[in-house]
């Protein structure tokens, strides 16, 4: 395995943290980011340089409400963990983790990062037909935006790919950070407590305007029990309701078994409930369930002994938390789709939907970020009438669809190594001299709300919820980080035998990728438009995406464009970039108010039988959707206004 030595991290890391940086200094700067959101980024930077065991703490306490500083397709959340990731990386005078690695989780970690972006690099590959191969470097490069935190890629696999990585990054150096400073596990859980704890009082304060906006109908509060769902800071109310069993199961061991903070507990457990039931989340009983388990079992195991008081209080608190989660699975609205009979007969579809694109790629998969898009190809036909494309609603299936055997076996052995290490700390001696029960709260309190959280992911996906995925890599990292110090410092055999086995897998689809690409086996289809309209002057135009890609003769000639930036308020000028065979041609700005056609000559010609155009223009704005049956609608991006995009070949046709 690589060594983790001074020299040879040195030479990873400031590359690394330089490209963070820079990406996060783009975001920083960009108007869609707002001055409160770009303040807390810079803070966050800041606190980390001078202490990264606080900067991550202020991450944590962020990242929840990233949704709340700036609109998608801003990735808020991100920008915070990309700064705090930054710093901790460009600290080259300390060194990265100074009470050493724990081999224990950072290997499997590495593999499951490495898994997921060779996945993605096979896709890009693969796609790259039409893209000499001199030009399929810069092809790779351009594939990620400069403003991937402000302008959300509308590439699944590419934003997947980049949250995924965030996610490991965060989990790893929270571990670094709790490794090297005991103390920070308990600062961590409780930021993300306080949290979630002012969300939740926003959240139920929102609800109470709208009440009073209404003339404090009765009507108005019936909804919820009916079936409204309501969550402030998040769309995704699965999501949130994920967020608040992490949260929740923290509050309930410390209320137990820290009596120095057990009434601010308390007093957070009372406002998070109402609020997790408006998400009206069934993922969120099997959650609750899991970390009340978890925390009676951990108690057990490290032999917690309780007053009866506290035992009294135990009680009160595990019942509350189960009856809280059973009202969601007996309230009948819950579901916007019906009844829980229904419901089930659902999720059961969707695993057979899963089950299916797993055999069709048992080994790979079908790809990082791929299964929204490819979910209709299995769908069975009553889910697909009803949803048109979905994610799986079970994320450990997900990940085993989209990466395969070998990412998904990487996911669940650094899920099960952490989980163990959390363990091992919850269950070991007595530290510091304090008394048992207040020494081992932490972990205990981490220990049960990873729990919950894991278990939402049985029926949800909040993986895929940057304000709900990176708090929760942070939370999991300390929990892991101070359980897997005693591990070994020396790489096994058997890890170093199975990241071998890994490796070949991975070059082998990687090779298959490039097979595919040199044949041009891949859809030369046009992609990335939206409906036709007509504009006021009369003239017929499609709506662009964030990214089209188009494919035209290999040829010398001309590439023509008509475009017009659309007539509404923007907070920058629009700009579109095209980018032919890999390498970027043009970049410019254009306006509402007039048609402009650009024509780009191309004097090379190809020997493969087409080439590839990519269009990208920034800034974009949001339309609904319905898909299929839905009830409610998704979001679609959209640019520019495009009435010609052809190829005119050297005697103008």
């Amino acid at each position: 395995m690589v060594s983790f030595s001074r020299k040879a991290t040195t030479v990873i890391r400031i590359p690394a943290g330089v490209a963070l940086a820079w990406g996060a200094l783009v975001a920083v700067v960009a108007p869609e980011t707002g001055i409160p959101a770009s303040l807390a980024a810079i803070a966050v930077f800041a606190t980390t340089l001078w202490r990264p065991a606080i900067g991550v703490t202020a991450a944590v306490a962020l990242a929840p409400a990233g949704a709340l500083f700036a609109p998608y397709p801003s990735r808020t959340a991100e920008l915070f963990a990309w700064a705090f990731l930054s710093a901790w990386l460009l600290r080259v005078w300390r060194p990265l983790a100074p009470a050493g690695w724990p081999r224990a989780i950072v290997v499997p970690a590495l593999l499951y990062g490495a898994c997921a972006a060779t996945s993605w690099l096979a896709l890009t590959i693969a796609s790259g037909t039409g893209v000499p191969v001199t030009s399929l470097p810069a092809f790779l490069l351009n594939a990620i935006p400069r403003h991937y935190l402000v302008f959300s890629p509308p590439e699944t696999e590419t934003w997947t790919l980049l949250q995924l990585i965030t996610g490991v990054g965060v989990f790893l150096a929270a571990s670094a950070c709790v490794r090297a400073e005991r103390m920070a596990a308990s600062r961590i859980a409780w930021a993300f407590v306080l949290s979630l704890t002012l969300l939740a009082a926003a959240t139920i304060a929102d609800v109470v305007r709208q009440w009073a906006g209404t003339g404090y109908g009765g009507w108005f509060l019936a909804r919820y029990p009916a079936g409204a769902r309501f969550s402030l800071h998040l769309a995704d109310v699965n999501a949130a309701a994920s967020l608040y069993v992490l949260a929740g199961g923290i509050a309930v061991a410390r209320a137990l078994f820290d009596r120095r903070t057990r009434w601010l507990s308390l007093g957070a457990l009372a406002v998070m409930a109402p609020a997790l039931w408006l998400t009206g989340s069934r993922s969120a009983a099997l959650g609750a369930g899991g970390a009340a388990a978890a925390i009676v079992l951990a108690a057990n195991a490290s032999r917690l002994t309780l007053t009866r008081r506290q035992g009294v209080a135990a009680a009160a608190c595990v019942v509350a938390l189960v009856a809280a989660a059973g009202a969601l699975v007996l309230a009948g609205g819950g579901n916007e789709r019906g009844s829980a009979g229904r419901a089930l007969r659902l999720r059961w579809q969707f695993s057979e939907t899963s089950a299916r694109m797993f055999a069709s790629a048992p080994v790979l998969g079908v790809g990082v970020g791929r299964y929204f898009e490819r979910s209709p190809e299995f769908m069975p036909d009553e889910v697909r009438a009803l949803y048109g494309a979905e994610n799986a609603h079970n994320y450990f299936a997900q990940a085993f669809a989209e990466v395969g055997t070998v990412g998904g076996a990487m996911f669940l052995w650094l899920i099960g190594a952490a989980l163990v290490a959390g363990w091992r700390q919850a269950g070991g001696p007595e530290r510091g001299g304090l008394p048992r029960a207040e020494s081992r709260s932490p972990a205990v309190a981490l220990f049960a709300g990873s729990t919950g959280y894991l278990l939402t992911c049985l029926t949800g996906h909040p993986f895929l919820v940057p304000e709900a995925a990176l708090p929760f890599w942070i939370a999991f990292g300390a929990l892991a980080g101070g359980g897997a110090a005693a591990t070994s410092a020396s790489t096994p055999p058997r890890h170093r035998r199975v990241a071998a086995l890994v490796v070949v897998c991975l070059a082998v689809g990687v090779a298959r990728a490039f097979l595919v690409y040199a044949a041009g086996s891949t859809t030369t289809a046009e992609r990335g438009f939206d409906r036709e309209e007509t504009a006021p002057d009369g003239r017929r135009f499609r709506w662009m995406g964030p990214h089209v890609v188009t494919y035209v003769s290999p040829a010398p000639g001309f590439f023509r464009m008509t475009l017009r930036a659309p007539d509404r308020p923007l907070r920058r000028p629009m700009v579109v970039e095209t980018v032919i065979a890999g390498r970027v041609v043009d970049r410019r700005a254009i306006a509402p108010d007039h048609w402009q056609t650009v024509e780009i000559p191309v004097r090379e010609r190809l020997s493969s039988p087409v080439r590839r155009i990519d269009v990208r223009a920034t800034p974009s704005w949001m339309e609904q959707r319905r898909l299929a049956q839905r009830e409610s609608h998704i979001n679609v991006e959209l640019t520019a206004m495009v009435s010609e995009l052809r190829w005119v070949g050297p005697g103008g046709r």
